[in-house]
């Protein structure tokens, strides 16, 4: 039965579409863990809401024989700044700082070689039941080289609504209907996620058709799976002159490695490749109309990398 429910949902795979979803990945995997508040009230111990999420990620690019290095280190803090467990209808209200960057070493072309984002996420969830719950999400960042100071224009914006469904122990599902405006134009996406314990040792999380995870537990500590995923991240690109943004596209598929390291830490590694890979600039003026995905691809870039790389990730967590 789980597996018709995760197949009926319909949904358009359009590549120019599924492209569009690496905007959405901060905001949406800040959201999908708001179903622990509808069953917090039945457990004896207080959810960890709150924590904290560094990751490094390094790509090689050989382009015409030359190879430069592209860095993606992120940052995500999560702090609860207000529950309420003890009504019929839990709440949880949740905000943060989220970090990324994009560093290239040895490139010549794009202009600036360092790139920043700095982003403020909040969560609101509310347990319309035990199975049910909705939960608000939205951020708001800024995303450039900084070479200039930060203008009204630099600021992008991501808002959400979540509902989340918790069938049983093991298996919760749920849609996101999110809305992004960046620098490439504006967005609204209808976003399905599932989070499924098969059995005791395998389980599988997916943010469709964005990224997904199959784990087999090794140990109560260990677990090994495989991963498909597609990140991306936007920047302002500050030359004297020129009004330009950077746009980094990503897709890969690899191994991901993951080790529990008491109740509070977690190490993760992931070794892949990439099957689709797009660092690109565009001038200001490159934008697409409101959910124009079909002409996505017709932007005309002034610097194109797109050859594909292996991808080395590692990552640190603590709960709070």
């Amino acid at each position: 039965m789980h597996a018709n429910l995760i197949t009926s949902v319909k949904y358009p795979l359009q590549l120019r579409s599924i492209l569009l979803i690496c905007l959405l990945l901060p905001v949406l995997g800040y959201s999908q863990n708001t179903d622990s508040s509808a069953r917090s009230k039945l457990i004896t111990t207080s959810p960890r809401l709150g924590g904290i999420t560094i990751t490094d990620q390094v790509a090689p690019i050989t382009v015409d024989g030359h190879t430069f290095t592209m860095q993606l280190p992120t940052a995500d803090i999560g702090i609860p700044v207000y529950k309420n467990f003890s009504s019929p209808h839990p709440v949880y209200v949740r905000t943060g700082i989220r970090y990324q960057g994009l560093l290239l070493s040895n490139e010549k072309n794009i202009g600036s070689t360092n790139f920043h984002s700095l982003g403020v996420p909040l969560l609101f969830s509310y347990s319309l039941s035990r199975a049910t719950s909705i939960s608000l999400i939205g951020i708001v960042s800024v995303g450039s080289d900084f070479k200039r100071s930060i203008k009204e224009e630099d600021f992008l914006y991501t808002a959400g609504v979540r509902i989340g469904f918790h069938q049983n122990k093991s298996f919760k599902y749920g849609v996101t209907v999110t809305y992004v405006s960046n620098y490439a134009g504006q967005y609204l996406l209808p976003l399905p996620d599932v989070d499924w314990t098969i059995s005791k040792k395998l389980n599988f999380t997916a943010l469709l058709p964005a990224r997904a995870s199959l784990k087999y537990k090794l140990s109560q500590a260990q677990s090994l799976g495989v991963t498909l995923s597609i990140g991306g991240s936007m920047y302002r690109l500050n030359e004297e002159g020129k009004e330009q943004y950077l746009h980094l596209r990503q897709s890969s598929a690899g191994l991901i490695y993951d080790l529990k390291m008491g109740n509070r830490w977690k190490l993760n590694l992931v070794a892949g490749h990439t099957f689709m890979q797009r660092l690109e600039t565009f001038n200001m003026d490159q934008k697409v109309s409101f959910n124009g995905f079909g002409k996505l691809n017709d932007r005309i870039s002034n610097v194109s990398y797109q050859q594909n790389s292996f991808i080395f990730q590692t990552g640190i967590s603590y709960q709070f």
